[in-house]
């Protein structure tokens, strides 16, 4: 999930109606059990790779987080990233740039990432992607869980 460190974007994004809180509620009810947050734009000028932003977001966004269902230790990752400048994303970013963050790029992140056991006995689960109408309706989508047969 990539969340937007400008003042004013994320705040937009988390208010009540917000697109912030509507992925987060999708990502658990689809069944991820796990989410990085990509906080983007840390090299903006009103924001200069602060850790009080970071953090910031941080606070805000974990109770939500737990309420919908997630571990923060175990199931959550933060990671702060300059998507205009490719900061932290591949390589992890330079002490120069920001002192404080300690921790993996994205890329590094993603790499680390256990894949879910996936029961082929399980219910069937697929999340609908599309839709179309040709002699009926035709639905396409992605099995996360069960087997058809």
């Amino acid at each position: 999930m990539v969340i937007s460190a400008k003042r004013g974007e994320f705040e937009a994004g988390f208010e009540a109606d917000g697109q912030t809180r509507e992925h987060i509620q999708l990502a658990k009810s689809l069944g991820i059990q796990k989410l990085i947050i990509a906080i983007n734009k840390m090299d903006e000028p009103t924001v200069k790779w602060g850790k009080e932003r970071y953090t910031e977001i941080q606070n805000a966004l974990s109770p939500f987080i737990k309420g919908c269902g997630f571990d923060l230790d175990k199931d959550i990752s933060w990671v702060p990233i300059s998507g205009l400048n490719g900061d932290n994303l591949k390589d992890p970013i330079g002490k120069n740039v920001c002192s404080w963050y300690n921790g993996k790029s994205l890329m590094e992140i993603l790499d680390g990432l256990e894949l879910p056991f996936r029961d082929p006995n399980g219910p069937i689960r697929i999340p609908i992607l599309d839709k179309m109408k040709d002699r009926g309706v035709v639905i396409f989508g992605k099995i996360e869980q069960g087997t058809v047969r």
